[in-house]
């Protein structure tokens, strides 16, 4: 079974031991992420057998970082201290540290601009632009250490309006050509940004919009309107808009998702400590249980699970920590928008309401779909139940490793003779598979939601029923 709030793991050198990944799954990690800024298809496909050793079940998401800058992977990490020059050139051949991709950022950049590093652990000002010789002398405003390929943020600079690089090209379609679920795409900062991406995987990938500046932020209607997802970058968001922005900003985009019944996943440095430190701090622990008060769908670890020294742990405490702050979510039944049929939200609607009124005299609640719109829509109703969905499509049932609520998701592709247009059937059948699948004990009862297609295709027949096992 999936835990309630969805646990989403970055992929890395601390995680390439087959045992760790094991131990990763039987937590509750439902999704394995790529970081796209390391990842090439031979990354990919490693990835994939090591989670696929294990389970059928976990999805497998590709990030793919756009026109992100990023420094070159040099030899060692660079101690520096307010004050300290730092040079950034832009020749292989002769700098240690210039951007890997984006060799030639130094003609943008003049005295005064600013340049985060990585998160905003490190934040430089450009002192002097060498453009014959291609450097950029910038001081240290703050910070400690510059790392090997850490990303490059040059504020109130635009270096490019393209949203994906050949390299991320060439990932997605490995990705789509082996079997991955979902991509997380960087800086989508419009519904025109996140249809370029939609070209390249048509309807056969989950697209997560990372949402990292404002840009993204004020557009978020838009862009809710044609991806299947998005994230709270917040390490974007707080460098592109100011930390003081992102409790606010993450608080509004988890609304604008559950409000229009697509899943959130709020990411960046949950359990930073933890790449060092066996246990969390007290504010990370505020931090992740108020992600899930607020709504959040899925949380997310990056270098904690990627590079850090305790992966195993810093999932174990993230799902202990989630599961509980669920247990105080409250139940909700104001949505004023979405952008489901009529039909599709009434019924979702109503099972809300009866799952909030019958509280433990109900145990499940079961929804077949296609789609998983359904699901995803009474979902946004913080049931105490659980939701079981059952599904024709091998897609829908990895994108609901990303929705709060859902603890587990079955293919329904075959049954007996009728199961597809007879009500007395199919319900039987449901009944059947439910203990089979040891969901439920007889006696109980369960909230059945399934309805036939308005195309009329023969899926399912229109089901909305409270019933005893």
């Amino acid at each position: 079974m999936m835990p309630p709030v969805k646990i989403i793991c970055t992929i890395g050198p601390a995680t390439w031991d087959p045992d760790v990944v094991r131990q990763l799954i039987d937590l509750g990690m439902t999704a394995a992420r790529v970081n796209g800024a390391f990842a090439d298809p031979d990354e990919l496909d490693k990835v994939k057998r090591l989670v696929r050793m294990f389970s059928k079940d976990v999805s497998l998401m590709v990030d793919v970082k756009g026109p992100e800058i990023r420094l070159n992977k040099f030899k060692e990490t660079l101690k520096i201290k307010p004050g300290d020059t730092v040079i950034i050139g832009s020749n292989p051949e002769r700098d240690q540290i210039y951007p890997a991709n984006y060799p030639d950022i130094y003609k943008l950049l003049k005295r005064g601009n600013k340049i985060v590093v990585g998160d905003g652990d490190v934040v430089l000002i450009v002192d002097k632009v060498d453009e014959l010789e291609g450097k950029i002398y910038a001081t240290v405003e703050f910070g400690e250490q510059i790392k090997p390929g850490k990303a490059l943020n040059l504020v109130g600079v635009s270096h490019t309006e393209e949203v994906l690089t050949q390299k991320d090209v060439v990932n997605l379609k490995h990705g789509l050509s082996t079997g991955w679920d979902m991509v997380s795409a960087s800086f989508i900062k419009n519904k025109a940004s996140a249809l370029k991406v939609r070209e390249v995987i048509g309807d056969r990938m989950h697209l997560i919009a990372k949402i990292e500046d404002e840009e993204g932020v004020q557009n978020i209607n838009e862009i809710l309107e044609v991806v299947d997802g998005i994230m709270v970058a917040r390490g974007g968001l707080g460098v592109s808009m100011g930390l003081e922005y992102v409790p606010v900003v993450e608080r509004e985009l988890i609304r604008k998702a559950n409000q229009i019944g697509k899943p959130v996943i709020t990411a960046t440095q949950l359990l930073e400590s933890m790449v060092e430190n066996p246990f969390p701090t007290r504010a990370e622990v505020n931090d992740i249980e108020t992600a899930v008060l607020l709504g959040t769908d899925g949380l997310m670890l990056s270098g904690e699970t990627a590079a850090g020294k305790y992966p195993v742990e810093a999932v174990k405490t993230l799902v202990e920590i989630s599961k509980f702050a669920y247990s105080f979510v409250e139940p909700r039944e104001d949505f004023p928008t979405s952008s489901a049929s009529l039909t599709t939200l009434a019924l979702a609607n109503a099972a809300i309401d009866i799952a909030h009124d019958m509280g433990d005299q109900l145990s499940a609640v079961v929804i077949v779909t296609r789609s998983g719109t359904t699901a995803r829509l009474v979902a946004r109703g913080n049931l105490k139940q659980p939701i079981y969905v059952f599904t024709n499509s091998e897609l829908s049932r990895k994108g609901m490793n990303l929705v709060k609520g859902v603890e587990a998701a079955f293919l329904l592709e075959k049954g007996p003779p009728g199961f597809r247009t007879q009500r007395d059937v199919a319900v039987d059948f449901l009944k059947q598979l439910l203990k089979e699948y040891g969901l439920v004990k007889p006696g109980q009862r369960v909230l059945v939601l399934g309805k036939t297609p308005i195309t009329g295709e023969e899926f399912f027949p229109n089901v909305f029923e409270v019933m005893t096992i």
